[in-house]
């Protein structure tokens, strides 16, 4: 069993992590967006493009999501959204390191009392 100490040292740590991840989310959530705004940005052009040269309205979604920049640009978007939510569960698995913190030490604190 951990002693208070450590359980201390331990909610400390956990707290400074979820911190720097809650700083990291924020810059990720962003990464995301602007990638998510060029995949968007990327798919619309082609669209219009495709509309344009006169291809059937029925094969064009086909195409554009075939075609290499729009697929690169999705793949950066999923990438991008896939970290973030790693980010979001790491803060997830912080918090809850922190109630079993902080859970010992109140166990160990009403031990303490009813030894008195």
């Amino acid at each position: 069993m951990l002693s208070e100490e450590e359980a201390a040292a331990g909610m400390g740590k956990k707290n400074r992590l979820l911190t720097a991840k809650n700083d990291e989310y924020v810059v990720l959530s962003e990464t995301f967006a602007e990638a998510k705004k060029q995949y968007h940005i990327a798919y619309a052009k082609k669209v219009l493009e495709l509309k344009e040269a006169g291809n059937p309205i029925t094969i064009i979604k086909e195409i554009v999501n075939g075609d290499r920049t729009v697929a690169g640009l999705r793949y950066a978007m999923d990438v991008a959204e896939g970290i973030m939510r790693a980010c979001k569960e790491s803060m997830a698995d912080a918090r809850s390191a922190i109630d079993s913190y902080r859970s010992i030490l109140a166990w160990r604190k009403a031990e303490m009392l009813r030894t008195e």
